[in-house]
């Protein structure tokens, strides 16, 4: 039985493996290849996430196993289009990447719902930035959460399956794990602390070279610089 709360669905993404890896998470998630699922005892979880740039059709295979944690209390959250196994339509939207560089206090989500425990104690900007599509059409008794500024929905939940399943087209882990927006240990911890009941540990989110079973290659002033991720 697994000591670690929460599921991370995986297939291979580098930036999920960094951050269920991290020295401030790695107690807390536990890597579920996607192609493993039959095998899992979702009883040993409190929730689970399924991250931005999974294999959906792959999982989509297991569809009535996530319902049956769902059914028995769990929660879910879902990031990216998983068309292929929830009940709500998907439409891809331009990515904002450069909202930062022209009004930084205003991000092309607005979060509508801070009474959601998902979103308890962020400001705006920490809980929205760009976001890879929209949802056209929600699970009947569906509760939109964020809205984008064109008023389209971008992300929901509802407990219509037994326990809570939330869905948004933002990527949290993706993003956090490559460290290209530096300020997402607020949503990714506050994401942790709501699926698994546990915060993280305050400290920023650093890659353990150890995980990787590689040297990691060294780093000078130069490469340094080219590769700085943006502060947004």
């Amino acid at each position: 039985m697994s000591r670690k709360p929460i599921a991370m669905i995986f297939n291979g993404v580098w930036s999920q493996y960094a951050v269920a890896t991290a020295p401030k998470y790695r107690d807390l998630i536990d890597l579920v290849y996607v192609h493993d699922l039959a095998a899992v005892d979702w009883s040993d979880y409190r929730g689970v996430i399924v991250p931005f740039q999974t294999d959906h059709a792959a999982l989509a295979a297991h569809r009535d196993r996530l319902y049956g944690f769902l059914a028995a209390g769990g929660r879910v959250a879902v990031f990216g289009d998983a068309h292929h196994w929830i009940d709500a339509e998907w439409a891809d939207r331009p990515v904002d990447n450069h909202w930062w560089t022209r009004q930084p206090d205003s991000p092309p989500v607005v979060t509508l719902d801070f009474d959601h425990p998902l979103f308890a104690g962020l400001t705006p900007r920490q809980a929205g930035w760009h976001h890879h599509g929209v949802y056209l059409r929600l699970p009947v008794g569906a509760r939109v959460l964020q809205r984008s500024r064109e008023d389209e929905v971008v992300c929901w939940t509802t407990n219509e399956y037994g326990g809570e399943l939330l869905a948004g087209t933002q990527d949290p882990i993706v993003e956090h794990g490559v460290q290209q927006i530096r300020h997402l240990d607020h949503f990714v911890d506050q994401l942790v602390l709501w699926l698994g009941g546990e915060r993280p540990s305050p400290a920023r989110l650093t890659v353990d070279e150890s995980a990787y079973g590689v040297p990691f290659p060294r780093r000078t002033r130069a490469t340094a610089d080219a590769c700085q991720p943006n502060r947004a």
